[in-house]
Order: structure tokens, then C-alpha cells, then sequence
């Protein structure tokens, strides 16, 4: 059944919006307008329309149903939060404790203990320890009195056939000793007190030693151990 303008008696044109209801959608009414005297009808519930032009009214009509399917699929969102569950005992926490009052318990027993062990503790006799002192040997140092050369030179021929000649020889104290290889061959003269290393004299060659302290000193040449001689440092 069509519907008539109450005015002029002209059939009323219907705008529509279409309004989507599951997976389809159906066509939802919002005005109705006349095309000869410009009268409208609101159809959303809010009353008369005033007239206005039909693009104009077309428009505001076409707005107002976007806006109403808009609020119609608008649901409250109510968030159902499950039960609150009581928070689990955490043992961790009770470390603390306990370490807490075994450290007081442990301060009590020290400054609470028995009297009769305090006592006890206290008239224990007390040990006097002994310390033996070794004397300490202060080492005695020998001073040798300062010699100067006299420049007198005492010499001593070597041969590897005969050895030191002279066999013994006397001196003093600066004086210096002039030992020569007479032989064919080298020899290694060695002093048995290690008043100096090894002396390797080629033949033709010589080598000196100034005594400064007095004393006896061996000699002899090397690989021929029964070749000695002897110098005598007097003071």
C-alpha cells in the first residue's frame, strides 16, 4: 500500500538504508518525502522533518540512517574475568626468617651461656711460652792491611819435562811472580789454592800474578800432576 502526502494527496517516495543482519541484509526505512510540496517524514522516531529540498533531504536522510545502523550494531562488551585464584605460598620467603632467628638464637648462646663454663674458662691457668734465644754470631771479618807493588819480579822458567825451576821460590808481600814456558809444547799452569783460574801459556809466553797476602801456595801444570812448585809469601 502506497502512502499519500497529507497535504497534496501525492504518493510519497520512501528513502531507504540497507542495514546488515547476519551474513544478508535488509532494506531500513528512515524518511519519506513528497515530490510535488516538498513535505517530509522522519521515520527514525525523532518527528516531522522540516520541508526542505529533496538533494538536501536525501542527504541528511542518507546520514542519519548510516549513524542509526551504526548505534544498532553497537553491543556492550562485558568482560567476564575468571575467579581470582589465592596467590601460592612462596617458601622463598620464609628463608629469611629462619635465617633470622638463628642468627638471634646463635647471639643469645654466646652472651648467655653457662655461668659455671664462663668460670671455668676463666680459671683455666694460662701458659707462658717459652722462648729460647740462640746468640747470634756476628761473622769476624779479616781485614787485610793494604799492599802496594814493590816491583820487584821473581821469575820462574816452565818446561814440560822438567816443570817449575826453581822448584820453590820465597817472596814478600807485592812483590810479582813472572812465569815463562821454556818447553816446546803449550802448558796449563794451575794454582791449587784457586787464587786464579786456569793460565794457558803458549810456548815463548808469560804470565804474572802479584801476592798480596802471605801464605804458602801450590802450583803444578796440568797433565803432569808430579810437576810442582811452591811459593812462599812472607809478611
Amino acid at each position: 500500500m502506497e502512502d499519500k502526502c497529507p497535504k497534496c494527496g501525492e504518493t510519497l517516495l520512501t528513502r531507504t538504508i540497507k542495514k546488515k543482519i547476519g551474513l544478508g541484509s535488509i532494506d531500513y526505512p528512515v524518511a519519506q518525502t513528497c515530490p510535488k510540496c516538498n513535505w517530509n517524514k522522519d521515520l527514525t522516531g525523532a518527528g516531522d522533518i522540516k520541508s526542505k529540498p529533496v538533494m538536501q533531504d536525501a542527504g541528511q536522510g542518507q546520514k542519519a540512517g548510516k549513524e542509526a545502523g551504526i548505534k544498532s550494531e553497537i553491543k556492550p562488551i562485558v568482560t567476564t574475568l575468571p575467579p581470582s585464584k589465592p596467590a601460592p605460598t612462596n617458601i622463598n620467603s620464609l628463608i629469611p626468617i629462619i635465617l633470622a632467628i638463628l642468627v638471634v638464637a646463635a647471639i643469645a648462646w654466646v652472651f648467655f651461656m653457662n655461668p659455671a663454663e664462663e668460670k671455668q674458662a676463666g680459671n683455666s691457668p694460662t701458659t707462658t711460652p717459652i722462648i729460647n734465644q740462640t746468640p747470634v754470631q756476628t761473622p769476624t771479618t779479616t781485614i787485610i792491611p793494604e799492599v802496594t807493588a814493590t816491583g820487584t819480579k821473581v821469575p820462574i822458567r816452565l818446561e814440560s819435562d822438567r816443570g817449575f825451576i826453581p822448584k820453590n821460590s820465597t817472596i814478600k808481600r807485592g812483590d810479582e811472580v813472572v812465569w815463562t814456558n821454556d818447553g816446546t809444547y803449550n802448558l796449563i799452569l794451575v794454582s791449587s789454592e784457586n787464587i786464579f783460574p786456569e793460565k794457558l801459556i803458549s810456548n815463548g809466553r808469560r804470565e804474572t800474578f802479584m801476592f798480596i797476602k802471605s801464605g804458602t801456595y801450590n802450583f803444578f801444570i796440568k797433565g803432569k800432576e808430579n810437576l810442582k812448585g811452591i811459593i812462599i809469601v812472607e809478611p
